[in-house]
């Protein structure tokens, strides 16, 4: 049986395990023994902050490594395997007797369970056995995300327990000399451990040793002041008044009763325990000499007060002299209340507000009090009801941030993430019902928008209908027409909630929200309330910051090209589209000409970076106009939400020639992301709406653009329909400029599905329509694709010409793009020649200009020429980081295409690096992906790299027949260059004997 260990660093059978990644897989594994982990939790942990595009397939070798350390020769699928694939991740089984933490935690809870029943000397024993497990801080060896470090820092949290149980129990049995040296030991380690240091004061005094005991308490009291800022607690002030007691006296504890005010504490209150962990540490450690203030601010319905109220029933015990609630009323009412708590009779309160803050300052000057103001409406109620002394604390909760409120710490009370909205929503509804429809509950609280209001209406809806499944409830708050209705379950009431902040806010205010409902753009900035409202850039930023600070609007930050950029919640977006606004229409026409100018404006100067201008652009009028000619990429980045939500409200609303406009505009800017939903949206809606419009120039275009979009996404079948039909509708036109740019993208398509005659008939007519028109643009990219074309087959001279003619046409007309991709196309030619330092200048320099011109995809094209340059030179570590970021970045974008040649590359790379398992794990993904796109000559490829592999690791008969199959695939295509390497490789396998015989 093998025995695991992470009560110290991670151990199997008491050895350590390496390398590092291994480490963190199987600590993962571990502290989630015997249930499924996701693949992706996997992925998290090794990766926190960003994961590689093969973080998959890095993962899966890493399972594989450990299969074979944990169970040597034993199958993945056979029954004795204890490492397991699992429900799209992976499950080990571990015996409760073969892990110590199980162990630990098995003593730990027998110790606690003794000593409860006043088994002192088995308590103890247990609890010495358990804490005798530890070997030092747990997982300490371990790299690992925030489940791995969470769940560490809670095995460490349960040895301190632990310990301070244990000593607890051996101080009940009068060991207190025999405790004394270790508690201060574990003194000096933590100074600031108040429990410890109260056991050693009382070891110490029962010892006889006082003075010492005395000592220590000061040694605490000044680390927690200096590390801290904080008092000491309870349990240390209540060992040192026994201390001070006379011999055998019970020290008096604080006779009077104390105001308790607060509500009590929400049984169902689910998270949020970092923010209550931020508030505990602010109003115990505020500033010296005033009262800890404290605020919650954030949108109605986010659990302000219930969060208040669970915080301050944690910290009564840090105010044992009073704790009061404001409730309703002015605050000469409050006062009333307060100071009437306090003791003071009728006949001694004072009738004046001032008179009342005056005495209410006086009884608090020298006490322990907190003031929960919940709801507070405005920086003067709080200050009225400021107590006098240093040792109180005020927690104010309020829609508002209140700026003005001196010394006071704003805390903005997040979204409910998902998995506390899940745990709330099981709290109420039944965590069996939640199993029972996984998908369909994480859809509900996404619905719900992280407000705890909205998840406990749901919950309650739920609780209340058992026959009812989530997914009926789900349907009819997706309907966005009926959502907030929905959400509203006896007083507790979305809409309502929402209201009360809109209804204090002024018109202007008021109007901006309404108008901002009925656009429905995930995102806004100054400009575009200012184009909404047709105002001044200084009347939208005060609109925007007044809807900011009435907790209506939501600053996102400062984007990539300076603009700060806003968001409505979703159910604040729903209220305000609610909401009647006749100027709606004309709003709206405003915002889409705006939209219309400033994607011109980007156009154009994404142009001029590759063209001269013909002409000065207008000088700019607007911060959003700014950002434009400094920046147009990151503008077309920030913007491309916006535009998809622009262009489906235009045609919805059926503005058909305005969608179509948008839609193009769109096209002529969007990022190659073929899988974003959003991108291909806007193509249909384009081609739908110049159908509408009886536009055919618009129709062809707009099938050029979904042919493009098809083809980028692996779809080369569905691309080259669209291609046909917008040839077609180019060639009804008379279009010879439309015809020869579809001709030459249609040829890309031809060229990697084989169908080279009819490739290079239309690239032949593609720059002959060029010449014709003048298009020098696209006769550059015809010369590419024919390049391409040429070096496939074979002949390398004339594609190498094909590439240097483009680069010198794309240099003659000033365009930077297209000398980057003719460098690129040349360099590939080089590279293949054996040509490494004239392939690698023409690449770093293609690299440099893709990111002036922020051509993310361009970049990942150049990134991965660049990797195999690398790998050719023995530069392996370069060329291991290269490919890996093309990898990624192409799965960024969604390139399914793109990013499984990167793979195969990384697959060749990681053959190079003797690293087999994970070149079979490319080499094999890749294919199953190029399979599944329909690319026979990717799939020759990973055939190719496959064959090589196992030549390489001896494996000749499966190698050969894989190279053969590589090698019928490129000859039935016609790309005999890669044929001619296949075959090359088939020699390499069979060996000399067989090399002679193939060749003679």
């Amino acid at each position: 049986m093998i025995r695991y260990g992470v009560l110290g660093p991670l151990t199997v059978d008491g050895e350590t395990v390496s390398p590092g990644q291994q480490r963190t897989v199987l600590a993962t594994l571990l502290i989630q023994a015997n249930e499924a982990v996701p693949t992706t939790t996997l992925v998290d942990e090794l990766w926190p902050d960003r994961a590689p595009g093969s973080a998959t397939v890095m993962v899966q070798m890493c399972v594989s490594s450990l299969r074979k350390l944990l169970a040597p020769g034993v199958p993945a699928r056979d029954p004795l395997q204890v490492l397991r694939t699992y429900r799209g991740g992976y499950r080990l089984d571990v015996p409760g007797d073969a892990f110590d933490q199980a162990r630990f935690l098995a003593l730990a809870d027998r110790g606690h369970r003794l000593a409860e029943r006043r088994d002192l000397d088995g308590a103890a024993d247990a609890l010495r056995e358990a804490l005798e497990l530890w070997r030092g801080p747990a997982l300490h060896d371990v790299t690992g995300g925030a489940v791995v470090s969470a769940h560490a820092t809670w095995l460490d949290e349960q040895r301190a327990a632990a310990l301070e149980r244990r000593i607890a129990v051996e101080l009940a049995l009068g060991r207190h000399s025999e405790v004394i040296a270790e508690l201060r030991g574990q003194v000096v380690a933590e100074p600031t451990q108040e429990t410890l240091a109260a056991q050693l004061v009382t070891a110490l005094a029962a010892a006889g040793r006082q003075s010492e005991a005395f000592a220590v308490f000061e040694q605490t009291r000044l680390a927690l002041a200096e590390e801290l800022g904080v008092r000491p607690g309870r349990a240390l002030r209540e060992a040192v008044r026994r201390l001070r007691a006379p011999a055998g006296v019970e020290a008096p504890t604080r006779p009077a009763i104390a105001p308790a005010q607060l509500p009590p504490d929400i049984g169902d209150f689910t998270g949020r325990a970092e923010l209550l962990g931020e508030i505990e540490r602010e109003v115990l450690s505020g500033p010296d000499g005033a009262p800890r203030v404290l605020v919650l601010c954030g949108q109605g319905g986010l659990g302000k007060s219930a969060l208040a109220v669970r915080a301050a029933n944690a910290l009564r015990g840090h105010f044992p002299d009073a704790q009061v609630v404001t409730g309703e009323g002015s605050s000469l009412d409050v006062l009333g209340r307060f100071l009437r708590a306090l003791g003071v009779t009728d006949d001694e309160l004072p009738s004046s507000l001032s008179d009342r803050q005056h005495l209410w300052r006086s009884r608090t000057a020298n006490a322990r009090v907190l003031v929960l103001v919940d709801g507070a409406r405005g920086e003067q109620q709080v200050r009225a009801l400021l107590p006098g002394g240093s040792g109180c604390a005020v927690l104010v909760t309020s829609r508002r941030r209140l700026l003005g409120l001196e010394g006071a710490h704003t805390v903005e009370v997040p979204e409910l993430p998902e998995t506390e909205a899940l745990d709330l929503l099981a709290a109420l509804a039944g965590r069996a019902r939640l199993d029972a429809e996984p998908e369909q509950a994480r859809e509900l609280v996404r619905l719900c928008g992280g407000l705890p209001l909205a998840v406990r209406i749901v919950g309650a809806k739920l609780a209340a209908h058992a026959y009812e499944p989530i997914s009926e409830l789900v349907a009819r708050v997706a309907d966005r027409h009926r959502r907030l209705g929905e959400l509203r379950a006896g007083d507790l009431d979305v809409r309502a909630t929402v209201d009360v902040s809109y209804a204090e806010c002024p018109a202007q205010h008021r109007r901006a929200l309404r108008l901002l409902g009925h656009a429905g753009l995930p995102s806004c900035t100054r400009w575009t309330v200012a184009t909404l409202l047709d105002c001044s850039a200084d009347t939208a930023r005060d609109v925007c910051e007044g809807l900011v600070e009435a907790q209506l609007l939501q600053v996102a930050g400062r984007d990539s090209v300076g603009l700060v950029r806003y968001r409505l919640h979703d159910l604040i977006a729903a209220f305000a589209a609610e909401q009647p606004e006749p100027c709606a229409g004309e709003a709206m026409e405003r915002l889409v000409h705006g939209y219309l100018e400033l994607a011109a404006r980007a156009h154009d100067k994404l142009r001029a970076s590759r063209f001269p201008p013909v002409a000065a652009p207008a000088p700019a009028s607007s911060a959003a106009s700014r950002a434009v000619q400094s920046d147009p990429g990151g503008w077309r980045h920030e913007e491309a939400g916006n535009l998809v939500a622009l262009t489906h409200w235009t045609y919805a609303s059926g503005w058909w020639r305005h969608a179509w406009q948008l839609a193009d505009a769109f096209a002529g800017l969007a990022e190659r992301r073929p899988s974003d939903p959003g991108v291909r949206d806007v193509a249909v809606l384009g081609l739908l709406a110049a159908r509408r419009t009886r536009d055919r120039a618009a129709e062809a275009m707009s099938l050029c653009a979904l042919g493009d979009l098809r083809w980028e996404s692996g779809r080369a079948g569905v691309a080259s329909r669209y291609y046909n039909l917008a040839g077609a509708a180019f060639e009804e036109l008379g279009d010879d400029r439309g015809l020869a740019r579809v001709l030459t993208a249609r040829a890309d398509v031809d060229i990697e599905r084989g169908r080279l005659d009819r490739a290079r008939e239309d690239l032949r007519t593609a720059l002959l329509l060029a010449q014709l028109c003048g298009d020098q643009e696209c006769r550059g990219d015809a010369l590419h694709q024919l390049g391409s074309l040429l070096a496939d087959i074979g002949d390398l001279s004339a594609a190498q010409d094909c590439f240097t003619d483009s680069r010198q046409l794309a240099e003659s007309l000033g365009s930077l793009g297209g000398v980057a991709r003719a460098e690129k196309r040349l360099a590939d030619v080089l590279r293949w020649r054996g040509e490494y330092d004239e392939a690698r200048a023409l690449l770093e320099s293609a690299v440099e200009i893709a990111r002036e011109q922020a051509d993310v995809h361009w970049e990942a094209h150049v990134l991965r020429s660049l990797g195999e340059v690398d790998r050719a030179t023995g530069r392996l570590h370069e060329a291991d980081v290269r490919l890996t970021r093309a990898c990624e970045l192409f799965t960024e974008l969604g390139h399914r295409h793109a990013r499984a040649y990167a793979l195969y590359s990384l697959g060749e790379l990681y053959s190079d690096q003797d690293l087999p398992d994970r070149a079979e794990l490319s080499l094999a993904a890749c294919q199953q992906m190029f399979h599944a796109l329909d690319d026979r000559r990717g799939q020759a490829y990973a055939l190719l790299g496959l064959g090589r592999l196992w030549t390489r690791h001896g494996e000749k008969e499966a190698a050969i027949a894989t190279l053969r199959a590589a090698s019928g695939l490129f000859a039935g295509l016609g790309y005999r260059r890669c044929e001619q390497v296949a075959i090359a490789a088939i020699l390499a396998a069979e060996g000399p004997a067989q090399d002679s015989d193939l060749r003679r």
